[in-house]
């Protein structure tokens, strides 16, 4: 019988462990936009020196023998002359970069998509025999040329189910964990 058909089946349903193994594999997760890597770093380095600097305000402004103003504006403000160019670069890196990591997310989801419905396809074709305790394909069943499979493990199943949607639809394994 199917996969499909023994996941459903209320008559003679599966034990808990061997329904999870025989599931379908998940789509995919949408494609998401990461923030660049440079920014991240430049927005850190900026944030620390922020950090430092406010330690240094909140132990108030030392003692020392010059009180001559640029002194004090220089302890005051010169650490944020440095920090706030920081920030705004990363902010300019964050948006410059925007549409090519767009894009480059758009295509890996879409790289993982293709390889989602390479792995369903194949899933649908699995069978199971309940007496055996194994899957299989029948001939044809992947593909009207793709020969009969032999008899596999169902604990091997999602590894399989990846390997022959890779030989059979040319689609890359995923790369992430089922």
């Amino acid at each position: 019988m199917s996969v499909q058909s023994a996941l459903t089946d209320t008559g003679h349903p599966l034990g808990e462990p061997e329904r999870g193994l025989l599931l379908p594999p998940p789509p995919p997760a949408p494609a998401s936009v990461g923030r660049s890597r440079l920014a991240v770093t430049l927005y850190a380095v900026a944030g620390a020196i922020t950090v430092l600097w406010l330690m240094n305000m909140a132990n108030g402004m030392p003692e020392s023998a010059d009180d001559e103003v640029a002194y004090r504006m220089g302890y005051l403000l010169g650490p944020l002359i440095l920090s706030v160019p920081l920030a705004l670069i990363g902010l300019t890196v964050q948006l410059t970069t925007k549409q090519r990591r767009a894009r480059t997310a758009e295509n890996e989801a879409a790289a993982r998509h293709a390889a989602w419905v390479g792995c369903h396809r194949v899933w649908q074709a699995v069978r199971l025999c309940r007496r055996c305790r194994v899957a299989f394909f029948p001939e044809g069943a992947v593909g009207p040329h793709f020969p009969a499979s032999q008899a596999i493990e169902v604990a091997q199943l999602a590894t399989w189910v990846t390997g022959t949607a890779a030989q059979a639809f040319g689609v890359p394994e995923p790369a992430g964990p089922r």
